[in-house]
């Protein structure tokens, strides 16, 4: 955990010292962590777009594959299966790890979401401050005692993108459900100032992404 701060501590500083002066100018902490979440977001945007390339070719590169692959295998097992996927595979120059690409956009995100984990963790920023129903955003928010919601808002936020980032790609959907439940059980009873700022950052992923789809 030392190691991962010490790498992190250059984001962590500057997310700091901007929502530092976010909050000098806006009232509301709150709002002041949504547009912090908004920056990061469009400061990542380059990397972003090259990420979503990245799963779109990847992406088509496995429907070929899968495709191909249906309309051989007739009553192949075994074996014959085996080598027939190989080759296949070989053809098409694809192995099962670049299935790993499908979630480069969200990669690029997560040394920023982790450095947010290490901000708002122990940020005095979040103290006995209150947004909209939420009365200490350096608590969970206990919107429906004992139910927090804002982790479950950031969760179906992720699901809609994955729905619609990868129609028709059951296997990524599935990934992504599988990511998001786990990031669910993490950030549920931590800091709702934390959460917030994922969702805002989970929220702004989803417009750009229908922004940048064809």
């Amino acid at each position: 955990m030392l190691v991962l701060e010490f790498i992190l501590s250059p984001i962590v500083w500057l997310m700091e010292f901007i929502l530092t002066f976010y909050t000098s100018l806006i009232p509301s902490t709150g709002v002041s962590i949504l547009v912090l979440s908004f920056t990061f977001t469009l400061a990542l945007l380059p990397l972003q777009r090259i990420a979503h390339r990245v799963e779109q070719r990847i992406g088509k590169k496995i429907e070929a594959t899968d495709k191909e692959l249906q309309s051989q295998r007739g009553d192949l097992k075994g074996e014959d299966l085996f080598l027939l996927t190989e080759q296949i595979y070989k053809k098409n120059g694809y192995h099962p790890i670049q299935s790993i690409g499908m979630g480069a956009s969200f990669f690029v995100m997560l040394p920023v979401l982790v450095s947010a984990i290490l901000l708002f963790s122990n940020s005095e920023l979040l103290v006995d401050k209150s947004f909209l129903f939420i009365d200490d955003l350096s608590k969970p928010d206990g919107l429906i005692a004992p139910i927090n919601v804002l982790p479950l808002l950031m969760s179906l936020v992720t699901i809609i993108d994955a729905k619609l980032r990868f129609k028709g790609d059951k296997k990524s959907q599935r990934r992504f459900l599988i990511i998001s439940l786990i990031l669910l059980v993490i950030v549920y009873n931590l800091a709702s100032g934390l959460v917030l700022y994922w969702t805002g950052s989970n929220i702004m992923s989803l417009i750009m992404s229908r922004i940048q789809s064809p």
